[in-house]
């Protein structure tokens, strides 16, 4: 993507010494800039985005992690997709996976779940127009949109999920584009519960956001609201009947 239409922003929390430090050695050019974010809760990812928002500059905007290693040719497609795509379309998401998929059997099995879930359930809920939960990063947006709909919520723990909703839930869209972003895959049983513990609990937040807010179901029809309870709603408290059928197995 040409550098000069590029604005490249590192977001970063003030007190992180050693991220800080890092930067502060590195000569960056010009088009990257790096935003502090203040010591302040909630210390979370949507809420330090949200910060970031005052220093926009382009018309779109796509989020990745600090260790994405997404196609060289990404932005130059989500482009390409926005100018071809209707105008209700707010939001163009590549498909994630890892980079590390080899390092032991958890990072196997992540990457067979992400596999599954961007290359089959996201381009069929995709085909059929129904609603999409956002991967956490690369997924790209039209500033505008975004606006509209109030960013990130900066209390969800799964911003991703929680505006993938409310973008269906204004009559906006989301559409599965052919890229692929890799990522580091949770190489030890501890960060996999960690991550595997917070997503359940933005996935429950996400639900009951929605179920608190009847006035999005009329606009959204039975089976876009089928759909969320499944993917979002179900997903979530899958997690907890699995201790009840391994007792019932092992009785």
């Amino acid at each position: 993507y040409p550098t000069s239409k590029l604005d490249v922003k590192f977001i970063v929390e003030a007190d992180d010494r050693e991220t800080n430090k890092a930067l502060s050695i590195l000569e960056l050019p010009p088009y990257i800039h790096v935003i502090k974010i203040p010591a302040s809760f909630p210390r979370t990812k949507p809420k330090a985005m949200n910060y970031a928002t005052a220093y926009i500059k382009g018309e779109y905007l796509c989020v990745y992690d600090a260790e994405d290693k997404p196609d060289s040719d990404q932005l130059l497609k989500a482009l390409q997709a926005f100018k071809e795509l209707p105008e209700e379309y707010a939001c163009v998401q590549a498909r994630l996976n890892f980079y590390n998929p080899n390092e032991n059997i958890l990072t196997k099995f992540f990457s067979i779940e992400y596999s599954l879930w961007f290359e089959h359930l996201l381009k069929g809920l995709n085909l059929y127009d129904l609603p999409i939960t956002l991967g956490g990063t690369s997924n790209h947006f039209k500033v505008s949109v975004l606006e509209k709909t109030g960013y990130w919520d900066a209390y969800n723990v799964t911003e991703d999920a929680d505006l993938g909703i409310r973008l269906y839930s204004n009559g906006y869209k989301v559409h599965i584009m052919d890229s692929e972003t890799l990522e580091e895959a949770p190489v030890s049983l501890f960060n996999w519960l960690a991550q595997r513990a917070r997503w359940i609990k933005g996935f429950i937040q996400t639900i009951y956001v929605f179920l608190l807010s009847p006035k999005n179901h009329k606009k959204l029809g039975l089976a876009k609201i089928v759909t969320i309870y499944i993917f979002v709603g179900f997903y979530s408290y899958s997690f907890f009947l699995y201790a009840m059928v391994d007792r019932l197995v092992f009785f």
